[in-house]
């Protein structure tokens, strides 16, 4: 999710840098779960991994779109205030 910014380069909006974040911190959540599920003595069979994988996809799926929507309305409102 790149734009092009005023000086013609790209860059990162702020919908996508929460996205990357968003990716990031479930990646990471799901790691350290993985890894504390196993250091408990129950690992997490394979199934179960997708399980949970297919989970996250989820719900991350909808997040940008989300995420514009809420930026959309604090834009709105913003641009109410100002008239």
């Amino acid at each position: 999710m790149t734009v092009v910014n005023g000086n013609g380069s790209r860059a990162f909006d702020e919908t996508g840098i929460a996205h990357v974040a968003a990716a990031e911190r479930l990646a990471r959540a799901f790691v350290v779960a993985v890894d504390l599920c196993e250091e408990a003595g129950v690992p997490l069979s394979t199934a179960q991994k997708v399980s949970v994988v297919e989970a996250l996809l989820l719900e991350f799926d909808g997040l940008a779109d989300h995420l514009r929507s809420v930026e959309s309305v604090g834009r709105m409102l913003r641009e109410l205030g100002h008239h």
